[in-house]
């Protein structure tokens, strides 16, 4: 079977690239439809949970599954990111022809959004790596060795994960913390629009209009960690961030200068935001232990019936042999 025309396009552009690695992202990230000539492409921490949103605004009808399999999330609003949620076929569930529509003709609306570098890695520092998320236990066993002990915890500090992105950074990195260009293939796929984090409306309310509705009132926000703990960017760290994401910079014209400041903790996190985020973690853990209990009730009853199974076996394997 082949590869489809919108991998065999960026594959031409980005020959270096692994196919297999190419289809996957486009199976995972790409949203595409077909009478609003509509295709966008997800940047993870670049509003990508915010414009999944408003995707399904416009074009689900029907809740979010929660607990999808092997969607791995701490807060139930973030399972918008199982493919199962999708408010939109991938590019690579259409046929070539149509994918070749989307990705030649000069009507479509092929958009992506993404974000200042420094900003983007202080998220994905923040939300994924400082407090252990359960996509990020690799980054604290490669820093610190073994998982963090019961007693003391020693989050990974945020000079640390500029360290351990400077040596594993690739085209294949965790995609929280992959450069811009290695998720979106801009020379390949020639976006029209490409939306940036800090003017997040203006995204929005294109796709409300291309949609035929007008964009609600209120925009929705880019989603931001609570723990807002202190990213200090020091001269030498943003070079070090910098040089990592040099060409993120360069493409999508974000200044070089432009570092973030550190933030009062104490005034940037209300207590309804914190109460809010552990409530949600504890939804989490319930459903996984409630799942747990299913799973060994499901295994005792295997195990019984198998047993019962052999126990009849042996009982009429031994009556043949008293009657021989």
């Amino acid at each position: 079977m082949g590869l489809g025309y919108a991998v065999s396009r960026i594959l031409d552009t980005c020959p270096g690239l692994e196919p297999a690695a190419v289809e996957k992202r486009l199976a995972y990230g790409s949203f595409a439809h077909l009478r609003d000539r509509v295709v966008y492409l997800e940047v993870p921490k670049a509003a990508c949970t915010a414009i999944k949103m408003v995707l399904r605004d416009l074009y689900v009808t029907t809740p979010l599954t929660l607990f999808p399999r092997m969607s791995r999330q701490t807060k139930r609003g973030m399972f918008v990111h199982a493919r199962v949620n999708a408010p939109l076929p991938a590019l690579t569930d259409l046929d070539d022809a149509a994918q070749r529509e989307l990705l030649e003709d000069d009507d479509v609306l092929r958009l992506t959004v993404v974000r200042n570098p420094y900003t983007r890695f202080v998220s994905a520092w923040r939300d994924k790596v400082y407090l252990y998320e359960p996509t990020a236990e690799d980054v604290y066993v490669a820093v610190r060795g073994v998982v963090p002990d019961v007693a003391h915890k020693e989050p990974i500090q945020f000079a640390e994960f500029v360290s351990y992105v400077e040596r594993t950074i690739s085209a294949t990195s965790d995609p929280h913390w992959r450069r811009q260009v290695d998720l979106t293939y801009p020379d390949a796929l020639r976006f029209t629009h490409v939306g940036q984090t800090e003017n997040l409306p203006a995204t929005v309310a294109l796709l409300y209009r291309r949609a035929g509705h007008e964009p609600p009132e209120t925009m929705p926000r880019a989603n931001g960690a609570v723990l807002l703990a202190g990213a200090s960017y020091t001269l030498g760290l943003a070079k070090r961030v910098h040089d990592i994401y040099a060409q993120d910079f360069t493409t999508f014209g974000y200044d070089p200068t432009a570092w973030p400041c550190d933030i009062d903790v104490e005034s940037a996190v209300s207590l309804e935001r914190f109460v809010d985020e552990v409530m949600e973690r504890n939804v989490i853990i319930s459903h996984l232990y409630d799942e747990r209990a299913r799973l060994a009730r499901e295994y005792d009853d295997v195990y019984r019936f198998s047993l019962t199974r052999l126990k009849n076996k042996w009982r009429r394997m031994f009556d043949v042999h008293l009657r021989s």
